[in-house]
């Protein structure tokens, strides 16, 4: 042991200078753009990965070189033919395993978000923030912090080799997405949030059950044809959560008294899902429609 104690005072050392450098630069951005996280929620303040943005950060980078180096390695390593031979058996089982629990998880944060908003009587948009509502402020942080392990899905998809799955629009969304329910978490984590944070959670329950029946049935196209039939009404209820957190922002940005700078924030968001998204559905749905029609 006292031969690792200098390592272990190294890497703190380390990690204290990072953290430094990166929470110094980050706070100082955004409170230079109008998006104030100061002062911090008493409520979440004491959590993992909340007072500082260095614990985000370093995924986010993480997250970034390694599907970086993952796409390099597929292209260089792995033939077409290779990729049709499938994924090791453990990969397989691992997808399902977090496809449960991210069904489960999702289902718990819904509720829960739900049942928070009817015991401090929510309106359905217009809340206040307040700091004396701890149990909300902690789904809230379990929202933000499962969008961190949420990067795992991205991880699957480079060991199964699908390597077309990884959009701009997936990378995108994950990886700011994480950011923004940083900021939340921070700044105000209930009032307004819990809207966005119980629409999303249900929808992923909806997102993952697709994903699990996907890796149960196999890759038997009729059977996956007549029992996934849905994946189509899956992205329109996606799309309808969008539509609904932009209407959202619009009617917050203007009456409601949670901070104003995240309702504008959302409405920004919202928007720029909105069209990658959009033109997701219509490339896979409507011109694949048209194409098979002519």
């Amino acid at each position: 042991m006292s031969m690792l104690s200098p390592i272990f005072i190294r890497v703190s050392e380390i990690w204290r200078q990072w953290d430094l450098l990166v929470s110094r630069n980050i706070l100082y951005t955004l409170k230079s753009i109008g998006w104030d996280v100061d002062p911090i929620s008493p409520a979440t303040k004491d959590y993992i990965a909340v007072e500082s943005p260095t614990f985000l950060i370093s995924n986010l980078l993480f997250y970034i070189v390694i599907i970086g180096f993952g796409r390099a390695r597929i292209r260089r390593t792995q033939r077409k033919q290779d990729l049709q031979n499938g994924s090791p058996g453990w990969v397989h089982f691992f997808v399902i395993i977090h496809n449960i629990f991210l069904i489960l998880l999702s289902l718990y944060m819904c509720c829960g978000c739900i049942l928070e908003a009817r015991k401090n009587k929510y309106h359905l948009w217009g809340n206040e923030y307040k700091q004396s509502e701890v149990e909300m402020a902690k789904y809230i942080y379990i929202f933000y912090i499962s969008k961190i392990y949420e990067f795992v899905d991205t991880f699957i998809m480079l060991l199964k080799g699908n390597i077309k799955q990884i959009s701009f629009l997936h990378v995108y969304h994950h990886a700011t997405i994480s950011f923004i329910w940083w900021m939340i978490t921070r700044k105000a984590p209930g009032g307004d949030a819990y809207f966005s944070a119980a629409l999303n959670s249900w929808v992923h329950v909806c997102m993952y059950t697709y994903y699990l029946s996907a890796a149960l049935l196999g890759k038997n196209k009729h059977v996956r044809k007549k029992y996934l039939w849905w994946g189509k009404y899956l992205t329109q209820l996606q799309i309808l959560q969008f539509v609904l957190n932009l209407l959202q922002a619009m009617y917050c940005s203007a009456y409601s008294p949670y901070p104003k700078w995240i309702s504008r924030l959302l409405f920004v968001y919202m928007l720029s899902l909105l069209v990658l998204f959009g033109q997701f559905y219509y490339t896979k749905h409507i011109a694949l429609e048209k194409r098979k029609l002519r």
